[in-house]
């Protein structure tokens, strides 16, 4: 099931947040193994959550770092709202419309069934369809949006942000989730 809830933060809360990650967060422009190459990332990531865990994705490892405060409040209250005990967020970065996601499930083992992604700065499309099918239905993410991805829906779908030729401005994603380090 996907759930999509518009203004779980406000406007004050998601432009002191866009601003504070941007200038705080550790933004590099990773290396994954794709299609049997090494590829440059098509946009920024950075990753935190509870110590000692690990979350591989496209052959990198993502060894945990500690929780900046801002980001351990926001985990808080995602908890406390989904009834969930998230421990890891990735942080994705999109500088305009050529930084991308391609189609693809974040069903690695070890990654628990509920996701949960807030949307911070310009909206972006959002690009959802059942791994059996062509026709995809969109969502346009907005500042300070919730987007649940909940059980099962990773086994049965797949979700990308696709380029864009529209001007977009930036856009900062945060996917949190409940990880075991394998």
């Amino acid at each position: 099931m996907l759930e999509y809830q518009e203004n779980y933060l406000n406007t004050f809360e998601s432009e002191a947040l866009f601003t504070d990650l941007l200038a705080n967060a550790d933004w590099c422009r990773e290396s994954i193994f794709l299609y049997g190459k090494w590829r440059k990332t098509p946009r920024f990531t950075d990753w935190a959550g509870d110590a000692g865990l690990n979350y591989t994705y496209s052959g990198v490892d993502h060894i945990t770092k500690a929780w900046p405060g801002v980001l351990d409040r926001l985990r808080l209250r995602l908890n406390k709202t989904l009834h969930q005990a998230f421990n890891f967020v990735l942080l994705n970065r999109y500088v305009d419309g050529q930084d991308s996601m391609g189609w693809h499930s974040d069903d690695e083992a070890g990654v628990g069934s509920v996701i949960a992604s807030i949307s911070l700065g310009a909206s972006r499309r959002f690009l959802v369809k059942k791994k059996s099918e062509t026709r995809s239905r969109k969502i346009d993410l907005e500042n300070g949006s919730l987007l649940v991805m909940s059980e099962n829906f990773q086994a049965e779908h797949q979700h990308a942000i696709p380029k864009t030729k529209r001007k977009v401005g930036e856009r900062i994603n945060l996917t949190f989730r409940s990880i075991q380090s394998l």
